[in-house]
């Protein structure tokens, strides 16, 4: 088997970003770090792979840390759900004649039914990604990433985020207090269960598998143990599994 070697990217942020779990409805909340699948799509789209292309997946594990962890703010708007044309009851009619008085209907008298959205943005991160890959992969990606086939958005993002290739190390094991993602819950981090990989099953239909993560403060490392801990460009951290562990 060829020896792997982590390729570490630094990804910063110019503005804002965010990494919404994608079985949230109303409220957004972002992960504190962009998760695996998110990472991959960054990579796709610097190799020119169309959406959804996930032939290159089994061919990477990634790691994250945090090297400044911005600022995390709310954003408040309304989505509207589509127009009902008729109230429903005579209290509902009651309110559409209120309504018609403060013209507040639609052109064509219908009502607009809205539902809130609360979104959370971190201002301004900065993330060190590591890859475990084969060298001719590490290569491959790096090419890409300095010249990427697509422009380089990280997450929900109104701008290109700004990309650093670092190089490509040899992962060390180590002991000590880890800096980047470990497998498992730790005190004093911060706790996540990131997506990894999608799993298509059947028409439009698609399966989740998630990664229960600490991810440490920068500056605040987290005791963590086990056989899986490695060092490399300045980190102490784990890879996600391997496809199909759970």
């Amino acid at each position: 088997m060829e020896t792997e070697v982590c390729l570490g990217v630094r990804l910063i942020v110019p503005f804002w970003c965010g990494f919404r779990d994608p079985t949230s409805s109303n409220v957004h909340r972002t992960f504190p770090v962009p998760p695996p699948a998110t990472l991959y799509g960054l990579v796709a789209a610097a190799l020119g792979l169309g959406q959804d292309d996930y032939s290159r997946r089994d061919e990477m594990r990634f790691a994250v840390a945090i090297e400044r962890a911005g600022e995390i703010v709310e954003s408040y708007s309304k989505w509207m759900k589509g127009a009902e044309s008729a109230p429903k009851d005579e209290g509902q009619r009651q309110a559409w004649d209120a309504m018609r008085v403060r013209k507040e209907l639609a052109p064509d008298e219908s009502v607009w039914i809205s539902t809130p959205v609360i979104r959370q943005k971190v201002i301004q991160p900065v993330f060190l990604v590591g890859i475990l890959c084969t060298p001719a992969v590490a290569e491959h990606v790096a090419m890409a990433l300095r010249r990427p086939f697509f422009p380089l958005c990280l997450g929900e993002s109104d701008d290109p985020v700004d990309v650093t290739v670092v190089g490509a190390e040899t992962p060390r094991p180590t002991t000590g207090g880890a800096t980047g993602t470990v497998t498992g819950v730790w005190p004093g981090g911060l706790l996540a269960s990131l997506p990894t990989r999608f799993h298509p099953e059947g028409r439009g239909k698609w399966s989740l598998e998630r990664w229960l993560v600490t991810v440490p403060k920068p500056g605040e490392p987290v005791p963590a143990s086990g056989p899986h801990i490695v060092a490399c460009h300045g980190q102490v951290w784990m890879f996600e599994p391997p496809p199909g562990a759970r």
